[in-house]
């Protein structure tokens, strides 16, 4: 019996098609839209709710202080009605600029009608208002390493070139499983990052 030649033009080869890549991207997408919001919405508490919005707000104020070139505040401050807390950003004024010699004689007749009219500043962007849940107790505030949890309200401030003050701030859901967490200013690049006890500690 004589043995079968393999044909020399024609080798296996054992690969996905691109019609089945595409078919299976466009699973794992319809996987992710459907199954992602879900599993963030599910994971919802108390303490995550209140951990987002301070996260929320300091990056706020960073966006509106390198946008407007001034200085953008976060402010913490009791509720109106006594509990929780209420946490805000928003644009904080900067520095004050030098006059100009032309506005030496800026109250002489006629002399407004003959001046430039000033170009507009860019817009910062709307500012950002939330709360610390009700259930979420403050344990720890700390600006520029200075404790702050005595003060009726505390400010942090965010500059034009992306920094800002140190600031960390300690809550714990009191109801919930007790743990403590902490959202912590990088004061270098005036990010905010979420931290455990134990991150904190081994400053």
């Amino acid at each position: 019996m004589k043995p079968r030649r393999a044909n020399p033009g024609r080798t296996a080869v054992s690969a996905f098609t691109l019609i089945e890549l595409m078919v299976v991207m466009g699973l794992m997408m319809i996987i992710l839209a459907i199954g992602v919001p879900r599993m963030v919405q599910g994971n919802r508490s108390p303490l995550g709710e209140s951990l987002n919005a301070v996260m929320e707000a300091c990056a706020a104020a960073r966006r509106q202080a390198i946008l407007s070139g001034g200085t953008a505040r976060v402010t913490i401050r009791g509720a109106e009605e006594g509990t929780g807390f209420i946490i805000s950003a928003g644009s904080g004024g900067g520095r004050a600029k030098a006059r100009k010699a032309e506005s030496i004689n800026s109250d002489m007749v006629g002399y407004l009608d003959e001046a430039p009219k000033p170009a507009p500043k860019p817009s910062a962007g709307a500012g950002f208002s939330g709360r610390i849940h009700d259930e979420v107790a403050v344990h720890f505030i700390s600006v520029n390493f200075d404790e702050s949890m005595d003060k009726d309200q505390v400010e942090v401030k965010f500059y034009s070139n992306g920094t800002s003050d140190e600031f960390t701030i300690g809550m714990r859901h009191e109801y919930g499983d007790a743990v403590l967490r902490f959202v912590q200013l990088d004061s270098v690049t005036g990010l905010a990052y979420i931290k455990t006890e134990y991150e904190i500690l081994q400053r």
